[in-house]
């Protein structure tokens, strides 16, 4: 089956934050921007998922589910998508994975302990560690020379002395960074000899592009045997997003049996009829869908690559191998852009929710991104960029970003 992904849907006036305008000028400071920010895609979602909408609306009911897991429907995929059989008596859903791991650092660490995790980072897990009084320990990912982030071996083991638990973003979120086995099964291993836990949000997991492998946390760790808890959702797969589900899959039953408890008592346990319906249609019926979108976003991802090394090497992409976000770094004209928008503070009004190179590009070139500095104030020289939406718009707004450069 064809799938057109040049065909994207106008979300204006939809109640989609991303294209709301108010959001949009607290970030960049232009409410006409286009959104280019939060992660989720423009894409219509798989065909076998509207269908199941249509006949769930068409129903004119949502009364209970039933209460049989879905934990099987989940495990069929994971075996299909990532050649990882997952143990389903270790398995539990989640009304979400920011709620599961909150849940999991609130019951496995105590307030005061520090959360060892790999900068930049994705802004929840700073909010999560502050707001259940934990500490967040920061470990910078080391930086290529043409912009690609790595995961420096030596920084980790120092720093794992020091934290209570390791909080993984894999693939990690802003770079498109996918961790090799070597990388997965080091981490672990040095987990396992401090009897630390190892928490890996997968979300993007099932976005990886086309020719690269992503290996899930809990399959690498079948060959090491520390304790880990991979988390996994439809959300970005398959612009599932605002319906908050996903699935945790334990290294041990201990760690399963505390989890579903605190979730019995909570009553948070198992998902509502519409989500349930749309996660089994994506999980068993839209796997080619997948495929070719991942396929999109990787001739994406090296359209935009090209385009910048030929027409402003001076920005670079880093290493987009995996989902439809990236950061875009900005270093080498950071300065420049710095002393523009600080010299004309009525031009640009920095937003609470942006920074200077948001502000600069929003203004200047009508493109809305999240700034650097939501990953750490250490990340203001970059922008991070979501190229989930037609190449042409992607790549058009790649043009008005090199001409509002070329103009400074």
């Amino acid at each position: 089956m064809e799938y057109d992904f040049d065909n994207i849907v106008n979300r204006r006036g939809t109640d989609s934050v991303k294209w709301n305008g108010d959001v949009i000028e607290s970030i960049c400071s232009n409410r006409h921007a286009d959104a280019f920010w939060v992660a989720d895609m423009d894409f219509e979602t798989a065909p076998s998922i509207k269908e199941t909408a249509k006949k769930v609306a068409d129903l004119a009911l949502f009364g209970y589910p039933m209460e049989n897991p879905i934990t099987s429907i989940f495990s069929s995929w994971c075996e299909k998508r990532h050649d990882w059989k997952i143990d389903e008596s270790k398995s539990a859903f989640v009304s979400g994975l920011l709620h599961g791991i909150a849940l999991a650092i609130d019951l496995f660490t105590k307030e005061g302990d520090k959360l060892l995790i790999p900068s930049p980072t994705y802004r929840p897990f700073m909010e999560i560690s502050k707001d259940n009084d934990r500490i967040m320990l920061d470990l910078p990912l080391r930086k290529r020379g043409d912009g690609t982030f790595y995961l420096d071996r030596k920084d980790f083991k120092a720093s794992l002395n020091e934290a209570a638990l390791v909080l993984f973003c894999s693939p990690h979120n802003p770079s498109g960074l996918v961790f090799s086995h070597d990388d997965l099964i080091f981490i672990l291993t040095e987990a396992k000899k401090q009897n630390k836990i190892v928490i890996s949000d997968e979300i993007h997991a099932d976005l990886t592009h086309d020719g690269v492998k992503h290996i899930p946390m809990g399959k690498a760790n079948e060959e090491v045997g520390a304790s880990v808890i991979t988390f996994m959702a439809p959300s970005k797969t398959f612009n599932l997003a605002g319906e908050h589900a996903g699935f945790a899959v334990f290294s041990d039953s201990t760690m399963f049996d505390a989890f579903t408890r605190k979730q019995r008592a909570l009553r948070v346990v198992t998902p509502g009829y519409t989500i349930k319906q749309l996660m089994s249609a994506a999980y068993l019926e839209a796997y080619d869908y997948n495929k070719a979108l991942c396929k999109y976003l990787k001739d994406t991802a090296s359209a935009m690559k090209e385009y910048l090394a030929s027409e402003c090497p001076a920005l670079k992409i880093a290493n987009a191998d995996a989902s439809f976000v990236t950061f875009i770094d900005c270093s080498e004209v950071y300065d420049k852009i710095e002393s523009k928008v600080l010299s004309d503070t009525q031009k640009y009004k920095i937003a609470n929710g942006g920074g200077i190179l948001s502000t600069f590009f929003g203004v200047e070139a009508g493109v809305c991104m999240n700034d650097g500095t939501w990953f750490g104030p250490a990340y203001k020289q970059y922008v991070r960029i979501n190229y989930g939406t037609s190449r042409e718009l992607t790549l058009d707004a790649l043009k008005r970003i090199v001409s509002a450069i070329k103009a400074l």
